[in-house]
């Protein structure tokens, strides 16, 4: 099942919305596994990185808060960072979200080219 959190229902386009029934549907949820399929990637005017992701959970509960999170390009440590937000994503669900990687968590510079995120 694909939720949205609050702040997402409320506010997110259509299109968008659309958009995520899609890629969940693309990407159903794998017993055990927990999927950061990459939707959307660009820098913002204070050159943090912001990787929107469909967060497909298929374990327990998934809990952001406290966790540290990776940025990869063609399989090469970009960014990590370790992520406050009180999001806990349901077993068996998915998530839209948006991991804004600050410019003190860059080792390297991003080209926004064969991304992906994981824990």
């Amino acid at each position: 099942m694909l939720i949205f959190e609050e702040k997402w229902d409320r506010t997110i386009a259509e299109r968008d919305r659309k958009m995520y029934e899609e890629i969940y549907t693309k990407n159903p949820i794998q017993e055990g596994k927990i999927q950061f399929i990459p939707v959307r990637i660009a820098f913002n005017h204070r050159n943090d990185l912001l990787a929107s992701v469909c967060i497909v959970n298929g374990m327990d509960d998934w809990i952001l808060e406290n966790r540290l999170l990776f940025y990869f390009e063609d399989n090469v440590l970009v960014a990590e960072k370790r992520f406050t937000h009180n999001l806990t994503v349901p077993a068996n669900t998915a998530v839209p979200w948006t991991f804004i990687f600050t410019p003190d968590s860059m080792i390297r510079q991003a080209t926004l080219k064969n991304w992906e995120v994981s824990n």
